[in-house]
């Protein structure tokens, strides 16, 4: 979502910097919606202001954290995956 989307969205001001962390829970925290979730972002912070936003924001860290894990983990996986197929199929077959 942009900024410009946000904007739109919500009745608050908010700074550069509030946005960002705007950004970071609307991105990674688990609790918003895949299909939802710029209009529950927008409500949440029109109904509890930046408060909200920024006790969400070590969950939605945590998540970014385990999404970055998991993605690292699939590709060490594809990797492995790779050289065992090589192993088993030297020639290529």
């Amino acid at each position: 979502m942009t900024k410009q989307e946000f904007k739109r969205l919500s009745k608050r001001d908010f700074t550069d910097a509030e946005y960002e962390a705007i950004e970071t829970v609307y991105t990674f925290h688990p609790a918003i919606s895949e299909t939802e979730g710029k209009q529950q972002i927008a409500s949440l912070y029109d109904t509890f202001g930046f408060r909200i936003i920024a006790d969400m924001l070590p969950t939605a860290i945590k998540a970014k954290e385990y999404e970055e894990q998991i993605a690292q983990k699939k590709r060490e996986l594809g990797k492995l995956q790779e050289e065992y197929r090589k192993l088993k199929y030297p020639l290529g077959a």
